[in-house]
């Protein structure tokens, strides 16, 4: 399994081409995120142009439809709760969707430059997009 971060999902709902390429890259993987960053993205739907909101959340219904949505239970806060100790200084939230990717059995982590952890995340490889 594939887990996929907001700016991530946010490149392939705009069709980037390197979002593109990713998933072409990632055919035949399961792909996966989590209710936190769905909820993300819902904010950023909601608050963009009123005009073209109603695009934006079927967009977002449609992915939420093609990919494993991952929730936040007692098994992803015990994994959020190791891995803080372990990583130093990390958000909550940042802690909280590994913890759920990796109890789910996610081996990748795909991100952006931006959002990519300073210190390696243990159980699970790192790909930047």
């Amino acid at each position: 399994m594939k887990g996929l971060d907001t700016p991530v999902l946010v490149h392939l709902l705009h069709g980037s081409p390197s979002a593109q390429a990713l998933l072409k890259s990632l055919r035949g993987e399961e792909l996966a995120t989590t209710e936190l960053n769905l909820y993300e993205l819902g904010v950023l739907a909601a608050q963009g142009p009123r005009s073209a909101r109603g695009a934006r959340l079927k967009a977002l219904a449609g992915l939420r439809r093609r990919i494993s949505v991952l929730p936040i239970g007692p098994a992803a806060t015990e994994e959020a709760q190791r891995l803080s100790s372990g990583l130093g200084r990390t958000s909550g939230y940042e802690a909280i969707v590994w913890g759920a990717m990796i109890s789910a059995g996610c081996q990748e982590w795909i991100t952006t430059k931006a959002y990519a952890p300073a210190k390696p995340l243990p159980g699970m490889k790192l790909r930047v997009l």
